[in-house]
């Protein structure tokens, strides 16, 4: 932020009067008056403005219209194509979710859900890892067959054995 100087007006000690012509100043006793400063003021608030949203596409001065918009297009394309990749592998991840929940039966989750309090901890902890499960997940050990063991497990934090 720029500091803002005071500026005082250097008038003649003595105003002539109207029609008359001053007395020249005297270069021996005092040193001619400097000019005046301009007072430095800050912008009104409505002349200021906002600093402008940044643009994410910003081209070369030299290029032509039809060079910009050819790589604006080609920029679109990159963005489809990046955009279809990730709707593909959230379809996947759905898929497999899916799968793991055919997995999981209706008494194995309200038993997780009783143990530990509600749903959302216990979808956490079937989704973490596992120091008794050899630092699987519940999930892991439930797509190998193994339901026994989660059993087990839940028994141990529900009679509070960690």
């Amino acid at each position: 932020m720029s500091t803002q100087r005071s500026w005082t007006p250097t008038w003649p000690s003595t105003l002539p009067e109207s029609g008359t012509t001053p007395a020249p100043a005297q270069s021996a006793t005092r040193p001619p008056a400097a000019p005046p400063r301009t007072p430095i003021v800050p912008p009104a608030p409505s002349q200021t403005r906002a600093a402008p949203a940044p643009n994410h596409y910003t081209a070369p001065a030299h290029q032509s219209n039809s060079a910009v918009l050819a790589d604006l297009a080609r920029q679109a394309r990159a963005a489809r194509g990046e955009l279809q990749a990730a709707q593909e592998a959230f379809a996947r991840r759905a898929l497999a979710l899916y799968d793991t929940l055919r997995i999981i039966d209706d008494s194995l989750v309200q038993l997780a859900t009783h143990v530990l309090g509600n749903s959302v901890i216990a979808a956490a902890w079937f989704s973490s890892r596992n120091h008794h499960l050899n630092q699987r997940s519940p999930l892991e050990v439930l797509m190998v067959g193994d339901r026994e063991a989660v059993v087990t497990e839940l028994m141990r934090l529900e009679h509070g054995a960690y």
